[in-house]
């Protein structure tokens, strides 16, 4: 036993150095630097916490900052006796220091400001498995994983959940909207890997946050699609994507993939094929699938939102980033117990959304179709045409059909295609033609394909889906 008491990870040092820098020049490079990205809450002395707040108003305000400014701001805030008054500021402004070391500073100050949310958190999970609050072990089990994302996010980013004040998020929103012209593409929407479809979703992209859903009816081409936008994400966008497979066991989904990626029959892998650079080419594309290390297959059958939670939450704190999650389809999901069916796939659809929004992310799901389309003369598919839910059209921020008349008439070209965004939360909606060959989706020259379709429909208004 030790009667020693623990506290909580800090510098006041640290804290003072900082202070004392922004005083001596607050319009140094490396001071205003501290000043835009240090929030005044990573402080642990209140009194640091006050004094920090009172300069980053006034450096927004493009006051001068120095022991005199500060100290008459924070009289008239009737703040200047819970920083210890005038005196402490001129004692802080003449410590030992180095202007230079500022960033260092700061960053000790982060450090130890991680480390104390991180115990908050964990004093919570502990609180959680010591309280009857009438949740299961498995429900405290995600709980935590929550928290422990919570955790790795701070450490990364320095921002925590809850209400924030408007001040913190015009912060986050103005760096955001910097990085959106800068090169990296950080800030920007993610891309689906079809030219003419990325194209009609310009020029934000698929917003990261958002619930992507493909509907179709059987043989349209969605897992196609499905693995197609992965690829893309994992390749060109130098993201991890999340593969969550219900239906097809994952090599299946590997092969399929490799196919894509190379422009290779996949047939190959059955049958052989005469020219052995085939294989060469098929296995150089598999390499580089693999050695990109962001494609991630879980075939699990009928896996619950909570699976996909977890599985999520884990790669994002390994990864420190994820770009898709995607899951074919919904309905071989294992839903929460509910009255009926839309009602428990409703509460899928709401997780999945809650999910893109926590990790940044774009979900991608899939969903079928009801039979009774077929019924219609124009069997070009609507969201409301979901089966087992109509919350989709709630939750979703883009609902995108698939359709191919060849589906439905032999005569037909069977390799074309229309993929049909119907809604978009972020932008327009439309058409856009493609084609199918070997297992991939490829673009194709639109206004060929807008002339060559009006050809074909005798009757647009009631065969055309728009």
């Amino acid at each position: 036993m030790t009667s020693e008491i623990l506290s909580a990870p800090h510098s006041l040092e640290a804290e003072q150095s900082v202070i004392g820098a922004i005083l001596l020049d607050s319009q140094s490079e490396r001071a205003q630097k501290v000043l835009a990205t240090l929030k005044a809450e990573s402080f642990y002395s209140r009194q640091h916490q006050v004094i920090f707040g009172a300069m980053k108003s006034m450096n927004k305000e493009s006051s001068p900052i120095d022991g005199m400014t500060v100290s008459d701001r924070l009289e008239r805030e009737g703040l200047i006796d819970q920083v210890g008054g005038f005196s402490y500021l001129m004692q802080v402004g003449k410590g030992s220091f180095s202007q230079a070391n500022i960033g260092a500073y700061a960053s000790v100050i982060r450090e130890r400001a991680a480390e104390r949310y991180g115990i908050q958190k964990l004093n919570e999970a502990t609180e959680l498995f010591y309280t009857r609050n009438g949740m299961t072990a498995a429900e405290k089990f995600d709980a935590v994983q929550m928290l422990a994302t919570q955790i790795s996010d701070y450490a990364k980013t320095g921002n925590r959940r809850g209400a924030r004040p408007l001040i913190e998020v015009m912060d986050d929103w103005l760096c955001e909207v910097e990085q959106r012209f800068d090169n990296s593409g950080r800030s920007r929407g993610l891309s689906t890997g079809i030219p003419s479809l990325d194209a009609l979703l310009e020029p934000k992209g698929l917003v990261k946050g958002s619930l992507f859903v493909i509907g179709a009816r059987p043989k349209m081409g969605k897992t196609t699609l499905y693995s197609q936008m992965a690829i893309n994400c994992a390749m060109r966008e130098k993201l991890p994507a999340i593969l969550f497979s219900l239906e097809m066991p994952d090599k299946q989904i590997f092969e399929r993939m490799v196919g894509q990626a190379s422009g290779v029959n996949t047939d190959i892998f059955y049958r052989g094929s005469d020219n052995d650079s085939d294989f060469a080419l098929a296995n150089g594309r598999a390499m580089e699938l693999v050695e990109s290390g962001n494609l991630f297959i879980d075939d699990t059958p009928g896996i619950t939102l909570a699976h996909i939670v977890s599985e999520a939450r884990r790669i994002k704190r390994e990864k420190g980033a994820v770009g898709m999650v995607m899951v074919d389809y919904l309905t071989l999901m294992t839903g929460e117990k509910a009255d009926r069916n839309d009602l428990s796939f409703g509460l899928i659809t709401k997780g999945l959304k809650n999910l893109a929004k926590e990790l940044g992310c774009v979900v991608v799901l899939l969903t079928q179709l009801n039979r009774d389309l077929e019924k219609r003369l124009n069997k070009r598919p609507l969201p409301s045409d979901s089966r087992d839910t109509g919350q989709i059209e709630q939750d979703c921020d883009y609902w995108l059909g698939i359709y191919r008349e060849g589906a439905y008439d032999e005569n037909f070209p069977q390799q074309d295609t229309e993929l049909l965004l119907r809604l978009n939360r972020h932008g327009k909606s439309g058409v856009v033609y493609a084609e199918q060959r070997n297992g991939s989706i490829y673009d194709c020259d639109q206004l060929a394909a807008q002339r060559k379709a009006a050809d074909r429909e005798d009757k647009p208004a009631k065969r055309g889906g728009f």
